[in-house]
């Protein structure tokens, strides 16, 4: 997927003023890009528009205005964009509770062995996690990175939408599948065909 650029950004102080509307606008966006496996973990899949808002947002709350600054914004968060034949995402790890969170980011050590895309009639598309993430003892972080790279067939079968398709993590401590709907689908087949 082609990268965001600097002159596709408004000036912070333009976006201050748009930022109501474009707020509308991701949230539409967003909807069908959301995708809830179980009560702990989400995930977010990234094209343009999300990474686009991140840096205005970045740029907005850390009064960065200079050209130069706000390029290093974008050399950031362009990397979340999903490559050809390739599906990316922010995977959220969510537990309300701090104490219980802490216990959990330990006890999900090896979540990157255990999160996988399946779809009807071809061999599962296994998550690919972003290197750094977990830390030697074990701990994750709470925010993970992660691609789901299609081969031929398994990019084949996702464009056909009469093959059921779901998300699956089958952790020892934390087992969860979510089917996606045509309009999840449909965000994510636009984003195949644009990368």
């Amino acid at each position: 997927m082609r990268p965001v650029t600097l002159d596709e950004l408004l000036p912070r102080e333009r976006f201050i003023d748009a930022r109501p509307a474009l707020q509308q606008q991701l949230i539409r966006v967003k909807a069908n890009r959301r995708v809830v496996l179980g009560e702990h973990l989400t995930l977010l899949f990234e094209n343009r528009e999300t990474v686009r808002w991140q840096v205005q947002e970045m740029c907005r709350v850390e009064h960065i205005v200079k050209p130069d600054a706000v390029q290093s914004e974008l050399d950031a968060y362009n990397p979340l964009l999903p490559g050809p034949d390739e599906l990316s995402a922010t995977l959220l790890i969510e537990y309300p509770d701090a104490d219980e969170r802490k216990e959990m980011l330990v006890r999900l050590s090896g979540l990157h062995r255990h999160l996988h895309l399946e779809i009807s009639g071809a061999a599962p598309c296994p998550a690919r996690f972003e290197d750094g993430r977990e830390r030697e003892d074990g701990k994750l972080s709470s925010v993970q990175f992660v691609r789901f790279s299609l081969n031929a067939e398994q990019r084949a079968a996702f464009m056909d939408l009469s093959r059921p398709a779901r998300l699956v993590v089958d952790h020892p401590v934390y087992a969860a599948a979510t089917a996606l709907d045509g309009g999840q689908r449909g965000a994510m087949i636009e984003d195949l065909l644009t990368s």
